[in-house]
């Protein structure tokens, strides 16, 4: 095992041990820190000016909180995504479980086939069904339109709801107060308006579609690993769906992973896959310098923030995510936007489930839809693809998927 994934790996078994036994979480957050320094210079171009611009905002805006004297704690700017981060490097192992590829000799799979087994399959094992789906189905290292869309807005549309996907650790780590399970069906429904109307823009262009094959004994392992976090979280509430998650996933990586690779596999895992969180590890911890850099400087203002609002509603959240979807379109990650939003509003005391429900939105239909997120770019890149067709395929999802969420948020303001 190479360095920075030796520190990986004992930030997530201390992160672990740290909330089962109650001990003190920061040194699991200085393992993730150092490992995050160590591989910073390897990081992409892009990652590490975004992941650096977002350390020096947050740097000036403690620097600020501190001399006006703030009594925001400052070990919160090391540890605040520290559930994140473990959850994010416990799902890192589900990678292993992905089914191996079969043959050309199968009959091709039908567009709704594809599009669910994509939303299934990337709830539990995330980006990796994007290159597992797009091998299968490319010609001649293409994908056509309809097949790009199908996959990569089928596949980011689990955020709505997956546990497995960190926008859920995000939901329930900038939203104080909220229950999952309370989150889920309201998730489950902006998933479903997001697939449909995804089906429907591609059902339109009336283009030929060769999809992936999907065999119902296959959607078995990501529907019980979500049927067991839930169970468990029933079970023992006092256990958070981030550390079940963290706990949960490499079980059922070692357990379902192909046996005939499974050495290989988890060598490739310890010694490649681990490092590989290097990016997104940097874009948490910068989004928790500044978010708590931010609520640091609120906290050190006499009176607080005078915001023109006295509450925050459903139609405030619509607003909200029609912004973080806009900005995400210039290639400014969801995150960014929540991890901001989130301090600026909490004086508000706005209703937990609201607040998850748009979190879940902005990494649903941000990342579906922006041309620069990581599973879209990753598609342009593999599958030949330009940028700006993506943009212009993209943009009406957008502002529908915008109307939909907002239907959603409006339903849940009428029944709360």
């Amino acid at each position: 095992m190479r360095p920075s994934s030796v520190l990986i790996l004992a930030m997530l078994v201390l992160s672990v041990a740290s909330n089962l036994f109650g001990w003190p979480v920061w040194p699991a957050a200085v393992l993730a820190w150092l490992a995050t320094l160590r591989l910073f210079r390897t990081l992409p171009r892009t990652s590490r000016r975004q992941a650096g611009t977002l350390f020096a905002i947050g740097l000036l805006l403690w620097s600020v909180a501190l001399i006006r004297g703030t009594r925001y704690p400052l070990l919160e700017a090391l540890t605040i995504n520290q559930s994140l981060l473990m959850m994010f490097a416990g799902v890192s192992f589900l990678t292993m479980a992905t089914p191996m590829a079969t043959g050309n000799n199968q009959r091709p799979g039908s567009m709704i086939g594809t599009m669910l087994g994509a939303h299934l399959f990337g709830a539990a094992i995330n980006l990796s069904v994007v290159f597992l789906f797009g091998e299968r189905m490319q010609q001649e290292g293409k994908l056509t339109r309809s097949q790009a869309l199908i996959l990569g807005r089928g596949f980011t549309a689990a955020a709505a709801w997956s546990p497995f996907f960190v926008a859920m650790g995000v939901a329930l780590t900038y939203a104080p107060g909220l229950n999952y399970l309370n989150l889920v069906p309201w998730g489950l429904l902006a998933a479903a308006l997001l697939l449909i109307l995804n089906w429907v823009d591609v059902w339109r262009l009336k283009a030929p579609f060769t999809g992936y094959p999907i065999e119902k004994s296959a959607l078995l392992m990501p529907c019980l690993l979500a049927l067991v976090v839930i169970v468990l979280h029933l079970l023992w509430p006092g256990l958070s769906i981030p550390l079940i998650i963290a706990i949960v996933a490499p079980l059922f990586s070692f357990l379902l992973m192909p046996r005939s690779h499974r050495r290989e596999r988890i060598r490739h895992q310890f010694t490649h896959g681990l490092q590989r969180l290097a990016p997104q590890f940097a874009l948490f911890l910068g989004a928790g310098v500044i978010s708590t850099g931010l609520a640091a400087l609120l906290a050190s203002l006499p009176n607080g923030l005078d915001l023109p609002i006295d509450h925050f509603g459903h139609w405030h959240a619509w607003f909200a995510l029609g912004m973080i979807v806009i900005i995400s379109f210039t290639g400014i990650h969801p995150l960014i936007g929540i991890a901001t939003l989130a301090p600026l509003i909490a004086p508000l005391q706005p209703d937990p489930t609201l607040l998850g429900i748009l979190f879940l939105m902005c990494w649903a239909l941000g990342t579906g839809s922006s041309p620069l997120s990581g599973s879209n770019l990753a598609i342009c890149v593999r599958y030949q693809i330009a940028v700006r067709d993506m943009l212009r395929w993209n943009l009406p999802y957008a502002v529908l998927g915008w109307c939909c969420c907002g239907a959603v948020l409006a339903l849940h303001a009428r029944l709360g």
